[in-house]
């Protein structure tokens, strides 16, 4: 197994005591810890998340993980406080000319459609390019499903 080639000082990642999430930190006892695995790369490093009434309300290292033992990178450390970030967008907004405004799913896949559409009209189809990553841990016919659909999406 590989090894960390860095000092002491650097074995921790994410929140410091210097750094409180927005919301501050929840102190409640949680009703379980369930063991799982960061899903923001390929190496998916393994993570417990403290559960409470269903909902994650914060993580503790999983140090018998053999590939990160018990650290994560600040992506994988805030992932897991996006979920009722004040900030997060649970919906789609469309620009506008005073900033953006609330839209409906519909409405936002509708324009999106339409402009890859006005694009590949005016500089042929393969002036638009659809990028995706996915390495969430899925089985190659999973990714597979997935990137069929994207495909399908920028090729209609």
């Amino acid at each position: 197994m590989a090894h960390l080639v860095v000092g002491e000082e650097d074995l921790r990642f994410g929140p410091t005591p210097a750094f409180t999430p927005a919301g501050g930190w929840d102190a409640r006892e949680p009703d379980k810890l369930v063991k799982t695995h960061c899903c923001f790369c390929g190496v998916q490093c393994g993570i417990q998340l403290k559960v409470k009434d269903n909902k994650v309300i914060g993580f503790e290292p999983w140090e018998e993980f053999p590939v990160n033992q018990g650290k994560l990178c600040p992506k994988g450390v805030k992932r897991y406080m996006q979920n009722d970030h004040p900030d997060r967008l649970l919906a789609p907004l469309i620009r506008n000319h005073d900033g953006f405004r609330d839209a409906t799913w519909h409405e936002s896949l509708r324009k999106t459609a339409s402009a890859i559409k006005e694009i590949q009209a005016r500089y042929g189809k393969d002036a638009f390019a659809f990028i995706a990553k996915i390495d969430d841990g899925l089985n190659i016919a999973d990714v597979g499903i997935k990137f069929h659909n994207l495909n399908r999406f920028v090729a209609a």
